[in-house]
């Protein structure tokens, strides 16, 4: 008797997890847009795709990928600085004073200084890695949109399943 309670459980816990799993999976496959939504103080004042990122013409750059227990490999990058994508959306937007805060898909978010996102060759929004589309979360990949603080040399302050820029 007691041991076909505890299958009965177990198949209960386990269509449970199944559901939930789909239900998440469902979820994190919508977050992951070829776009990057713009906010001013969590409004939104536009959205530019992958395309007219692509558009505003990127610039390859080596940088070396370094992730806890994998060897450092450097890989080619294409991207475009940060600044330029958002100057794209409205112009004036990034001045030295504002904090500009990026969120991945997966909750993940960083804040860089206005006047680190206008520096030079710095920090910049890639879509291509060596020559191939970042991919999605779902596909194992870094993207579609990854930010990179070029001149960071351990990657700490990488971003990546971009999909939202929030400027205050």
């Amino acid at each position: 008797m007691k041991s076909k309670g505890l299958i009965a459980i177990i198949f209960i816990l386990a269509a449970a997890i199944g559901i939930l799993a789909w239900v998440n999976a469902s979820r994190v496959g919508s977050l992951d847009p070829a776009s990057l939504t713009v906010k001013v103080q969590g409004e939104t004042v536009g959205s530019i795709s992958i395309e007219e990122i692509a558009a505003l013409g990127g610039e390859e750059f080596a940088k070396v990928l370094r992730s806890s227990g994998k060897d450092p490999k450097e890989n080619i990058f294409t991207g475009v600085p940060l600044a330029e994508v958002l100057e794209a959306v409205q112009p004036g937007l990034v001045t030295p004073g504002v904090q500009i805060t990026i969120l991945a898909s997966d909750g993940y978010a960083v804040t860089y200084s206005g006047t680190d996102v206008l520096r030079s060759e710095h920090i910049y929004l890639a879509w291509l890695k060596d020559g191939k589309a970042l991919g999605t979360k779902a596909s194992g990949g870094l993207g579609p949109l990854l930010v990179i603080p070029r001149q960071d040399e351990f990657g700490q302050f990488w971003c990546k399943f971009a999909i939202e820029a929030d400027i205050r």
